[in-house]
């Protein structure tokens, strides 16, 4: 009998220690620790109080931690993974005055068992504008409204204002509404971190005839970043000889849209002087062979593509109205064309998504 029992015993060990699940081992979490160093602009040297920015820590999408940069734990104990870190001193979407933002943002992968020290920089994130107009300027154009604009909005800017107006980086716009026309004045590329300064003066040496139906601005630049000056000259006409004005609201010549890359929802006026567009060749004499694409310029005689702006027919009603295949006679022909000026199209300055003409 004992050696049955001894015998069952037996059996069953082998059985009992099968069933055990193995252990598993204890994975370290990744340690990570955050510092921050702030950069601030020479604009400015109170870029506000870091403890009250937001940080957030995001992996894949999800947030995983989120709160004032003075609340964040001095470690934290995280999956290992990548994850994404963002710091900032607000929200900044539209154009406004006095609202430069600072912070940082980071990618950081974490192993296992692994201690991270990540420095962020609290650096402006936007870029910021302050025009100074001269009591000449204010004088001639008394009656004008100038206005400030980018891709995300437009600023009116009155002329005693002197608060710096902050946007997003990219191309900015100043622009002079003056008896019912709107002309660009100048076009510029703000960087992150830049406040740029400019000084509008009408120019001496233009005609006084010309003062209020053409314009010259000199523009003298000045930033708080790079400290370097430029200067710009513009006379606003639409190249039809002295005195020439806009025809048409927001209508701008063929030589100021092609430096005006960027903009949205533009009028440009000019005159049809070729087509068949490649991207080393274009044709000013018909027959025509493309429905897709124009070649505009200020003069009808223009025979120099380097003076001359692309323009892109999509397929629709504006392309039937105005393609030389079909329309041999717009060759010559002065139009309004509104749309968004692209930095090239065939290798040229270009005029794209058109959404209205006028012949």
């Amino acid at each position: 009998m004992k050696n049955l029992s001894f015998f069952c015993a037996a059996l069953a060990a082998p059985l009992y220690v099968s069933c055990l699940a193995p252990v598993p081992a204890v994975k370290e979490p990744a340690v990570l620790r955050l510092t921050c160093d702030v950069a601030a602009s020479k604009a400015t040297s109170d870029p506000y109080d870091i403890n009250n920015y937001e940080l957030t820590l995001s992996k894949g999408g999800k947030t995983v931690w989120y709160g004032l940069w003075g609340e964040r734990p001095a470690e934290f104990e995280l999956d290992p993974g990548d994850y994404q870190i963002t710091m900032t001193s607000g929200v900044f979407e539209v154009p406004a005055y006095e609202c430069p933002v600072y912070g940082d943002s980071r990618s950081v992968s974490l192993a296992e068992g692994q201690v991270s020290e990540i420095e962020l920089v609290a650096s402006q994130r936007n870029a910021g504008l302050r025009l100074l107009l001269s009591e000449s300027f204010v004088a001639v154009y008394k009656d004008g409204t100038v206005f400030l604009r980018s891709a995300e909005g437009t600023l009116a800017h009155g002329y005693s204002e002197s608060r710096t107006a902050y946007f997003r980086p990219g191309a900015v716009s100043v622009l002079l509404n003056h008896n019912g026309k709107t002309i660009p004045v100048h076009t510029m590329e703000l960087l992150a971190g830049e406040v740029l300064t400019l000084r509008l003066t009408v120019g001496e040496k233009m005609p006084s005839a010309l003062l209020v139906s053409g314009m010259s601005v000199n523009v003298r630049v000045d930033t708080s970043r790079v400290w370097s000056e430029s200067s710009y000259a513009w006379d606003g006409s639409a190249s039809e000889g002295p005195g020439s004005t806009v025809t048409t609201p927001d209508a701008v010549s063929v030589s100021v849209a092609r430096g005006m890359a960027g903009s949205k929802d533009v009028w440009v006026c000019g005159y049809v002087v070729g087509g068949d567009l490649s991207s080393a060749s274009c044709s000013f004499e018909g027959p025509f062979s493309s429905r897709t694409n124009l070649l505009i310029a200020d003069a009808a005689s223009c025979r120099d593509r380097s003076l001359c702006m692309s323009v892109q027919l999509a397929a629709g009603d504006i392309r039937n109205a105005l393609n030389l295949v079909d329309n041999p006679s717009m060759l010559g022909r002065k139009v309004w064309l509104r749309g968004d000026v692209v930095e090239a199209y065939y290798k040229l300055p270009g005029l794209q998504n058109l959404s209205d003409y006028r012949i």
